[in-house]
C-alpha cells in the first residue's frame, strides 16, 4: 500500500504559531519532539511539516482509522527514518522519501 501527503509549510508555520508546544504535543511524540527541537532551526517549519506529511502519508497507506498522531513515531527523519507504531501489530515495514522545497513538503509511505 501506499501512501502520499503534501503540506504547505506556511501553513503549518501558521498553526505553530497560534498554538506552539500544544500544537507539537497534539501531533508528535515527545521524542519526536526532542529531534526535531535539536535541528537545525531555520528549517524548523520544514522539518515540522516532513513529520506531518509523513503521518499523513502512513495514515493513508494503513488505512486503520483507528491509528492516531502520536500512535506514530518517525527517528531519524528525513533520511534513515524508522517508523514505530505504538499499540499496533504492524509486520510490515514502512519506507519513507521526502520531496522539500522552501514552501511545500511531499512524503510518501510505502507498506512492504
Amino acid at each position: 500500500m501506499l501512501g502520499i501527503d503534501i503540506v504547505e509549510v506556511n501553513q503549518v508555520k501558521k498553526i505553530y504559531d497560534k498554538h506552539e508546544r500544544l500544537f507539537l504535543e497534539k501531533v508528535l511524540t515527545l521524542d519526536e519532539i526532542d529531534e526535531l527541537l535539536a535541528k537545525n532551526k531555520r528549517l524548523f517549519f520544514q522539518h515540522l511539516s516532513c513529520f506531518i506529511a509523513a503521518k499523513e502519508a502512513i495514515f493513508k497507506a494503513l488505512s486503520d482509522d483507528n491509528l492516531f498522531w502520536r500512535d506514530i513515531t518517525i527517528v531519524g527523519l528525513p533520511a534513515n527514518c524508522t517508523v514505530r507504531i505504538k499499540q499496533k501489530d504492524y509486520s510490515q515495514k514502512i519506507a519513507l522519501t521526502f520531496s522539500a522545497t522552501r514552501d511545500i513538503v511531499i512524503a510518501q509511505a510505502l507498506v512492504i
